[in-house]
């Protein structure tokens, strides 16, 4: 059940217990001098407004409210469903009721339809006792971002309308809805041809020790650890072990946030649909893909070790929904699990001369590093890693 707390009242001036009492008072000193016309009078507006306080005072009373969404994460232009119920559990009726959601900070994602689409507020009429209210609406996504709910206020009151009160539920765990970064059309083969350029040059190439392939004889340049003990021990001479080689068929994004902060947010919006295309391009492919992302509002510093599926794969497109147009620079070094496992390292930034984070490369090799900057320069050119524009990766329309 929602935590409860921050109640407030707002109410007329004929619901202040001052008020109240002056009421009582002249109903009886006119009751006392035989003015029944006026005794009656101030009596029917005392009875309204004892009413009212004590039907206001108690109206957001045993109320608890659930909101449910549909989706934790969708692309712009998709639909995503909120269904929220309202549970009264008291005896007291509630004439009306409303309730107040905060609206998304960016215009991430609002309700629907040209009439509604920065509505965030909720009336209904008539919930009676122990009654469940469930109503749902669809909010359509507009851009990347985060839409946050971790707070929601019921308004009720009396049916007099002379008493209004108000109550903060606190939703606990706090509802998400990420909005994804527009996936573009890229070029897939262009991250497959690096890896491949990669294995061709005899690089990358990773031998399974679990995986015997065959023995032969000794040579003098071949490390003791490669003798097969087993077959020495039993008189066969010193033979070698060769091992069946693997080739590695991952990569690892890394975003350099923070080169972007000041240059036309446009540049990042564009990078990180091209950085979630990809992704999502290299996932159905079967190569298994990871992320460093920089700290945000909603996530701390992240490292996603390369891997398939579909849930590692939702999980970096949420990093990249939340990244966001101030950010810190990413400085702690990445825990890489077995740098030479991985195929290739990419590295998305603005432009050489504002990159914050090139240190993150240190555990690859040179040839496992690609560079890819929204501006390119001749700077670039003579960084000494291969460099391309981020652009270059995307289809031509």
């Amino acid at each position: 059940m929602p935590n409860q707390d921050n109640d407030a009242i707002s109410s007329s001036l004929l619901t202040y217990p001052v008020s109240i009492a002056l009421l009582l008072t002249a109903c009886m000193a006119a009751a006392f001098t035989e003015k029944t016309v006026l005794a009656a009078f101030f009596g029917c507006i005392f009875v309204m407004s004892l009413c009212a306080n004590v039907w206001g005072r108690f109206s957001v009373h045993n109320l608890t409210y659930s909101l449910e969404i549909s989706s934790a994460g969708v692309f712009p232009g998709q639909a995503v469903r909120f269904t929220r119920t309202l549970y009264n559990q008291k005896l007291l009726p509630l004439i009306w009721a409303e309730i107040i959601e905060p609206r998304a900070l960016n215009g991430c994602a609002a309700p629907g339809g040209p009439d509604n689409q920065y509505q965030n507020a909720y009336k209904f009429s008539l919930l009676k006792w122990y009654q469940k209210l469930n109503f749902t609406d669809e909010w359509t996504a507009s851009r990347r971002g985060v839409h946050l709910i971790e707070t929601v206020k019921i308004r009720s009151g009396d049916g007099f309308g002379l008493c209004v009160r108000s109550q903060t539920v606190a939703l606990k765990p706090a509802r998400r809805v990420f909005v994804y970064p527009q996936l573009v059309d890229v070029s897939i083969e262009k991250v497959m041809r690096d890896m491949w350029d990669t294995r061709s040059a005899a690089y990358g190439y990773l031998e399974d020790i679990t995986l015997l392939r065959s023995v032969r004889g000794y040579l003098p340049s071949d490390p003791a650890k490669r003798i097969n003990r087993r077959l020495l021990a039993g008189g066969q001479g010193l033979m070698v072990n060769q091992y069946e080689t693997v080739t590695p068929n991952t990569v690892l994004f890394i975003l350099d946030a923070a080169s972007f902060n000041g240059r036309d947010p446009q540049h990042l919006e564009s990078t990180l649909s091209i950085m979630a295309s990809l992704l999502a391009g290299l996932c159905n492919h079967g190569i298994q893909a990871g992320l460093a992302a920089p700290a945000s509002a909603y996530f701390p510093e992240t490292l996603m070790q390369p891997s398939g599926g579909k849930e590692s794969l939702l999980r970096m497109l949420e990093l990249l929904a939340a990244v966001g147009h101030d950010n810190p620079v990413s400085c702690a070094p990445l825990q890489i699990q077995s740098p030479e496992s991985i195929g290739q390292a990419f590295y998305f930034a603005h432009n050489l001369d504002d990159s914050t984070s090139l240190g993150l490369l240190a555990p690859f090799p040179v040839h496992k590093i690609r560079l890819l900057f929204w501006h390119m320069d001749d700077s670039a050119e003579k960084s000494g890693f291969r460099s391309c524009a981020v652009q270059s990766y995307r289809r031509a329309i």
